[in-house]
């Protein structure tokens, strides 16, 4: 399989603290890749760094053929939920989409490519009210509409479902699994572990910023000698180290 993300010896702290510690880990092309890890284990320091939101101290990354020196190329092809969704409240859902369009330089129509997003995210009647007004669900909506804004081969998401009902979370896990069946690779960071379970073909789990096991599902229950993939968490991860 072509590798589409690579993380080698990849160490980030602050102070004292070590948040990633000499990471290595590998996603390749068309995955659904599930990102595991306790509070403070180092996960939204890794997207981070990834999505080049900060600098590690050390170690690399390359996604596809690129690298962190160029950035601007990296973006064209990412599409992003990070853990802060960091929404301009007083635009609206659709100012706000078209805003990153614009950014983008989105070719061809930009508001009806904006309205097909809202649409498949059911915020289509919700367009002309003030991201302020929102709901949390509406909201975690918006933001993967926005990650979707420039037709990404690779989606890094950080807790892509939290604060959504259970109608909500369906929808978004159907649209994610289109997605990835058309193609696009997924980086999913999720503490909703049947979900994982559920949409991931592969895992990685890290505690206390380093890796403590990588493969399949079911190659890491083998492993633990356990039925689920909570068992396999509960197994390898120090809970409440945050």
């Amino acid at each position: 399989m072509e590798k589409i993300i690579s993380i080698k010896n990849l160490n980030k702290s602050y102070g004292a603290v070590k948040a990633v510690d000499n990471l290595n880990l590998s996603v390749d092309k068309g995955e659904f890749f599930g990102f595991l890890g306790p509070n403070g284990a180092g996960k939204t320091t890794t997207i981070r760094i990834l999505t080049g939101m900060m600098e590690p101290d050390n170690g690399n990354i390359e996604i596809t053929t690129l690298n962190h020196g160029t950035k601007s190329d990296i973006h064209r092809f990412l599409g992003v939920i990070p853990e802060s969704r960091g929404f301009y409240e007083w635009m609206t859902g659709e100012e706000y989409l078209l805003f990153f369009a614009n950014l983008y330089q989105i070719e061809g129509n930009a508001v009806k490519k904006v309205d097909e997003l809202l649409k498949k995210t059911d915020l289509l009647r919700s367009k002309n009210k003030k991201i302020g007004a929102y709901s949390r669900g509406m909201k975690q909506r918006l933001g993967l509409a926005r990650a979707l804004i420039n037709d990404p081969k690779i989606l890094i998401l950080d807790e892509p479902t939290l604060g959504l009902d259970p109608q909500g979370q369906e929808d978004i896990k159907k649209m994610l699994k289109e997605l990835n069946s058309k193609g696009v690779t997924i980086f999913y960071s999720s503490h909703i572990l049947p979900e994982v379970e559920n949409l991931c073909t592969k895992v990685a789990i890290i505690d206390q910023g380093k890796l403590v096991a990588q493969g399949t599902i079911q190659e890491l229950k083998d492993g633990a000698k356990v039925d689920t993939l909570t068992e396999v968490f509960l197994k390898l991860t120090t809970p409440n180290h945050d």
